[in-house]
This record gives C-alpha cells, sequence and structure tokens, in this order.
C-alpha cells in the first residue's frame, strides 16, 4: 500500500505528513541514499532496484523530483553516500552481501556517474559504514563482513588498503559509526546476536577491545540504532532491538507473528551503558529500527520498519521522543512494501521528511513531505558545508538569557552543532538543527556557531550580540 494509511494520531506528535508522491523505479525498490549529488543546494536520492539499477532522481528544490538518471550494476544492495576520492561530490557505494560483487558510482562532478573500481575487500559485504578512523582527513570504510568487520584505510584518490579486521564470534549485517565516548576519535557499534559491541577507535585506524552489552532476554539482539536520546549533547544514545518469534505461530502467518522489542540503552559516559527502558515496537517479529526527529521538536525519535518478508507487507511506526530517554504512545505512519526507510529535509524547511523505497506493487519509491510543526531555523542549502544562525540578529541587542537557533547542511549531512562564545564552546547539538537558550554576562560578545559534517570538515557562521 502507498502512503494513503497516514493516521490521524500523527497529528498529535505536533507534526503531520503530506501524503507521499511516489515515483516509478525501474524495479522492486529496496535501498534508498540521500545526498546532494549535483550539489544545487537541495539534497537528492538514489534507490538501488532490483533490476538491478540505481536510479538517481533529482531534487526539484520544491521537496518533489523531476529528472532521473539510471545505472545498472552487477547486483543490488544497501548503498552509503560517501566521497570516495576526496573531490567534494558524494558518491555511491553499494555492497553486496553473497559473492564478491561491489559497485562504486564515482561522481562526475555534475551529479552524473561513471563506474570505477569498488574497495577491495577480503570477504563479501553486506554493508559499509564510514568515518575518518584515524583523522588524516580521508574517509575511511567499515566492512561489515558477517563475522568480521574489516576497516579499509583511505589512501588518497579512492584508493583503500586493509587494515585492521574485528573478529566476532556471531554474525553482523550493519551497524553504526560515531565518537561514542566524546574522546575525538570516531568508534563503532553493532549487534552480533547474542551481544551488541562498541568498538573503540584509538585515532591511528585501529580499534580497542569493544564494550559487550548483553541482551536481557534470550532472544538475542537484531538491530541497533544510535542518537542522543536525551540531549546531552555529546554522549550517543543506543536504542537496540529483539525479535521474539511466535513458537505457535501457523507457518502461513509466521511473518506477521510475534513481537519485538525496543531497548533504550543510556549512555553514561566513561565507555559504560545502562539499559534503562524496554518496549514493543511493530506487530511482529522483524522490526529493524532507525532514528529521526519527525516531529520537529529537536528529539530524537524512534523508528520501528516492519516488513513482512515475501509477502510485501509491512508497517511504518515510531515513538515520540521526549528528550530525556523516555518515548511516548507508538504512532503508525505507514503500511509499506520496504527493507528500509530514509530522513531528511528535502525542502529545506528545517523540517524531516521520510522516503520509503517500495519493493511493490513493481517497484517506486514514496517521497512524504513534513507539512507542520516547528520551523527552527529554515533554508540552509546542501551544496556545500554551511551554518547559519537564524536568531538572533548579527549585532543585535537582547537581554540574557537569549535563544540561539541555527542550522547546518552539507552534500551528505551535518552531524552536529556547536555555539562558541568569545572562543570558548558552551554547548553542542547532535543533528542540523539547534535552539539553545544561553545566559551571558552584560557586554558586547562574539557568538560562533559550527557545523561539523557527517564524515570530514566544519564550517562555521559567526555574528556579534550585545547583552544588555
Amino acid at each position: 500500500m502507498r502512503l494513503t494509511s497516514l493516521l490521524v494520531t500523527f497529528l498529535l506528535a505536533s507534526s503531520s505528513l503530506l501524503l507521499g508522491q511516489s515515483y516509478p523505479t525501474s524495479g522492486p525498490a529496496d535501498h534508498v541514499v540521500l545526498a546532494d549529488f549535483d550539489r544545487d543546494g537541495f539534497p537528492d536520492m538514489a534507490v538501488v532496484t532490483e533490476e538491478p539499477a540505481v536510479d538517481v532522481f533529482f531534487n526539484d528544490h520544491h521537496g518533489g523530483f523531476g529528472t532521473l538518471m539510471r545505472y545498472s550494476i552487477p547486483s543490488s544492495g544497501p548503498a552509503l553516500a560517501v566521497d570516495i576520492n576526496g573531490d567534494g561530490w558524494p558518491d555511491i557505494l553499494i555492497a553486496r552481501g553473497s559473492g564478491s560483487a561491489k559497485t562504486l558510482l564515482l561522481n562526475n562532478r555534475d551529479g552524473t556517474f561513471r563506474t570505477e573500481t569498488a574497495p577491495v575487500t577480503s570477504l563479501p559485504v553486506f554493508s559499509f559504514a564510514a568515518g575518518d578512523f584515524n583523522r588524516d582527513g580521508k574517509v575511511d570504510l567499515a566492512a561489515f563482513e558477517g563475522k568480521q568487520i574489516e576497516i579499509l584505510i583511505n589512501k588518497g584518490s579512492g584508493t583503500f588498503a586493509s587494515g585492521q579486521i574485528l573478529k566476532m564470534s556471531g554474525s553482523s549485517a550493519s551497524g553504526v559509526v560515531g565518537d561514542f565516548d566524546a574522546d575525538g576519535f570516531i568508534d563503532i557499534a553493532n549487534s552480533e546476536g547474542n551481544k551488541a559491541l562498541v568498538w573503540w577507535g584509538k585515532g591511528n585506524g585501529a580499534f580497542a577491545v569493544p564494550a559487550i552489552i548483553t541482551p536481557p532476554s534470550t532472544d538475542g539482539f537484531a538491530t541497533l540504532a544510535a542518537a542522543d536520546f536525551n540531549n546531552d549533547g555529546s554522549l550517543q544514545d543506543l536504542a537496540i532491538s529483539s525479535n521474539h518469534p511466535d513458537p505457535n505461530c501457523p507457518p502461513e502467518n509466521a511473518p506477521f507473528c510475534g513481537s519485538t522489542t525496543a531497548h533504550i540503552y543510556k549512555n553514561l559516559g566513561g565507555r559504560r551503558f545502562s539499559l534503562i527502558s524496554s518496549f514493543t515496537m511493530g506487530p511482529a517479529s522483524s522490526g529493524v529500527l532507525f532514528t529521526a526527529d519527525l516531529n520537529s521538536d529537536l528529539n530524537e525519535d524512534l523508528v520501528n520498519l516492519f516488513d513482512a518478508a515475501g509477502v510485501f507487507s509491512g508497517e511504518l511506526s515510531f515513538r515520540p521522543g521526549h528528550g530525556n530517554n523516555t518515548f511516548g504512545a507508538e504512532q503508525v505512519i505507514d503500511n509499506p512494501s520496504a527493507l528500509e526507510v530514509g530522513f531528511r529535509d528535502l525542502n529545506l524547511d528545517s523540517r524531516t521528511d521520510v522516503i520509503v523505497p517500495q519493493f511493490f506493487p513493481e517497484g517506486f519509491v514514496s517521497v512524504t513531505l513534513a507539512t507542520s510543526g516547528p520551523r527552527n531555523c529554515p533554508g540552509v542549502n546542501s551544496a556545500s558545508l554551511h551554518t547559519k544562525i537564524c536568531a538572533p540578529a548579527n549585532g543585535a541587542t537582547v537581554s540574557s538569557p537569549f535563544l540561539v537557533t541555527a542550522a547546518g547542511n552539507s552534500p551528505i549531512g551535518v552531524q552536529r552543532l556547536e555555539i562558541w562564545v568569545d572562543g570558548k564552546k558552551v554547548y553542542q547539538k547532535l543533528g542540523n538543527q539547534l535552539n539553545k537558550r544561553i545566559s551571558l554576562s552584560s557586554g558586547q560578545h562574539r557568538l560562533v556557531v559550527v557545523a561539523v559534517d557527517k564524515y570530514i570538515g566544519n564550517s562555521s557562521a559567526v555574528e556579534s550580540v550585545n547583552v544588555q
């Protein structure tokens, strides 16, 4: 079904979605990746289909999509937007869990692509994650290869050298990267069946012995997502799912039986995590967790996508985050036939839109624009890494405390925003929107907001403010 099943309950979260516009794809759609591929200031989307092909749709500057370019590939798989060769233009890297086929579509610096040699790995790759693991200004890769994670160090010009192999007892198809201990080095978190692991980056391309998180039940762990659920500004928390199949379920109903539990682990700092809550999400035991701010309150929400494989039916739902590691009641957004979902502000109104590649019927992608909810700091284009302060105005006279609203954007996205006053960092917020009330002494101050790119680089917006 298309996005006609949008529930009125979504309005209760101070946000609504415009019923999704559907765009036909070259075949059943599996995966989506979002980036400003032509760097015209508005994010585009690339959809991996069963054709197999990559369909690149270009943003019409209103959050819709017109021009489409199609690229044949050897096999479909999860995709990653990443600047492989360091030229500032997003490329597309596609993994393949079975066999050795991987595809690299290198950007021609105009939003069109050419096929180049993909990074060589020791085993087939189920998915890639990326980060500057050795802090040399180039994006490295983590290749998830079943029972191991292979670290690929970027040597420049799009070539990679195999580095450390992180061995596991169980299998893991994907993971997330982030600085989980706030030491300035990129870490990796993943689940592998009977436990979750957080591999601590050393800042030189190597990783230390991981922290181990054990599940609270015998059902083990399935998927993992990371976000700052309590708005402490620096430490990412974890949401990890457990699947609970129903052993009494008739075989013909198996995709719809059982349940999925989301476990929320608070990041305590000091490389420690604590389970603080568990709750069910979705109608069955095959949920996949994502995070996004769907209601524009600047709190991260928890999203669950259930797909009943083989019957082309599922459910997309979310629990609104309260910004303190607690969540509201689950609300259904859509009943898609999808394997994953993407989130990004497509029309630059500062609100998160939803992009769902749909497998059936015949293949299409649904684009659903948020149409209400607060607008924090809109209008920040994605052509390059860019920072904007919406309030206060430059040179304004204000009373303390006063509100700072700001935003950042880039072709691939922004990981966090920082507020600096007179050369000292006073606050940071993970994500691309910031809304913070700060207190300052009387007098003139230099206010700087820094946007840190998802992978490499930062930019600043500077202004003066007079506090009376």
